[in-house]
């Protein structure tokens, strides 16, 4: 176990700063999670600033502002609220769009052993808009700035009604 000593917390607590995060909370649960990962993996021979920068990117995907960003999107919006990864909004949406079409050609199906021309032939044609919704949203290449960027998240709550991070 590496024995942390109040030069590399000033040193962390520097260098958090330099990244972005200005937060003071923020700042202190980021200190502690990073001091147990050296604690716990840093050898007594090991170098400390060489660990430390390995251990940084564990915690963002791009850069280390980005934590504080979450932090104020998630502490603007305190409200009851659910919070979906853009996989499972991009299910949710298409339960919503389509699947009412599908279930009333299924509901037929069951109740009459067969599928009707005008049943069948509806769903597939009232069904497509918002399938291509549906399908816009969800493979629309990063390149072309989507809506929904991989790796978003989606804040369903109240006011504002849906925002993403």
């Amino acid at each position: 176990m590496y024995p942390i000593t109040d030069r590399h917390i000033e040193y962390i607590l520097t260098d958090l700063r330099a990244r972005g995060i200005t937060i003071p909370d923020l700042q202190q649960n980021l200190i502690d999670h990073i001091c147990i990962l050296i604690e716990r993996n840093l050898g007594e021979e090991q170098d400390f600033e060489v660990f430390y920068r390995s251990v940084l990117p564990s915690f963002y995907r791009e850069e280390m502002a980005e934590i504080e960003a979450e932090t104020n999107f998630l502490l603007k919006h305190r409200r009851p609220f659910l919070l979906l990864s853009r996989g499972q909004f991009l299910l949710g949406l298409f339960a919503l769009l389509v699947g009412p079409f599908v279930s009333i050609g299924v509901m037929c199906l069951l109740r009459t052993g067969r599928l009707p021309l005008e049943v069948w032939g509806s769903t597939l044609i009232f069904a497509q808009f918002p399938l291509w919704i549906w399908i816009v949203l969800a493979f629309t290449p990063d390149r072309f700035d989507p809506l929904l960027p991989t790796g978003a998240k989606v804040l369903i709550s109240r006011k504002p009604f849906i925002s993403i991070l």
